[in-house]
């Protein structure tokens, strides 16, 4: 009776085994065949760098760090009409990309602001508060980013 259960637990524990094995033949079976189709990390990331759209939103801030070399408070205003969501993920967005400086909103007194206007480009001096109060502008980066001064 003791010889009979040590045969039914090594019974058991060799078929443990052989199901191991063939679940890992199989599932290098499986790598094989689709192997072509795994992306290796370095190959992906060479084709699908810098094709991101906050990365692409970010290469528009590349001139304006140059500018601003040391830390400095800016007031941000957006895209008029743009949605909520949309205005913070951009002001979201130049936060990140243009630390150490300061962007703020809600007309905090500043002596600079940065216009992001993303999908006009420029602004309309006849439209826009800013300059018929003003502010002038310091430079225009030609893709929507606009720095303001007094």
């Amino acid at each position: 009776m003791v010889y009979i259960s040590y045969i039914l637990l090594y019974l058991r524990r060799a078929l443990c085994v052989v199901i191991l094995c063939a679940m890992a033949w199989q599932q290098w079976n499986t790598f094989l065949r689709y192997q072509e189709r795994f992306a290796s990390p370095i190959q992906y990331t060479k084709q699908n760098y810098d094709n991101d759209s906050g990365t692409r939103y970010g290469t528009r801030f590349t001139e304006v760090k140059k500018m601003f070399t040391s830390p400095t408070r800016m007031n941000y205003v957006a895209e008029v009409g743009e949605t909520y969501v949309l205005s913070e993920g951009h002001f979201a967005l130049t936060q990140y990309y243009l630390a150490p400086n300061l962007i703020l909103r809600n007309n905090v007194p500043c002596d600079t602001i940065i216009c992001n206007l993303y999908n006009t480009l420029h602004l309309d001096p006849s439209l826009d508060v800013h300059l018929q109060n003003g502010w002038h502008i310091v430079k225009d980066f030609n893709n929507g980013i606009i720095i303001l001064a007094k």
